[in-house]
C-alpha cells in the first residue's frame, strides 16, 4: 500500500503563491476543489497518488519535492520511505 503525506504545507502555500496563483485558482487550474487543496495543505486529508500528481505538475515540482511516500506492507505493517 501506498500513502503520500505533505511535507510541509507553508512551503506548499509559498510555492502556490510564487505562481502568482490564489489557493482557490490554482486548485481549479489543477483540477480538484478548493476544500481538497485547503484539507491537503492542512494535514487534515492525504492525496491519492493522482492528486499528488496534479499538485506537483501544477508547481513544477517533482512529487518527491513536496509529498513524503511510504510504502507499508499490511502483511507486517513495516513502512519503507522512499
Amino acid at each position: 500500500m501506498l500513502t503520500i503525506t505533505l511535507k510541509d504545507g507553508l512551503e506548499t502555500r509559498i510555492f502556490i503563491a510564487e505562481k502568482g496563483r490564489s489557493m482557490r485558482g490554482f486548485a481549479k487550474d489543477i483540477g480538484i476543489s478548493h476544500a481538497y487543496l485547503s484539507q491537503i495543505l492542512n494535514k487534515k486529508r492525504n492525496p491519492s497518488p493522482a492528486v499528488a500528481h496534479k499538485i506537483a505538475c501544477g508547481l513544477e515540482k517533482e512529487i518527491e519535492d513536496i509529498f513524503l511516500i511510504q510504502t507499508v506492507d499490511v502483511t507486517t505493517d513495516e513502512k519503507a520511505i522512499k
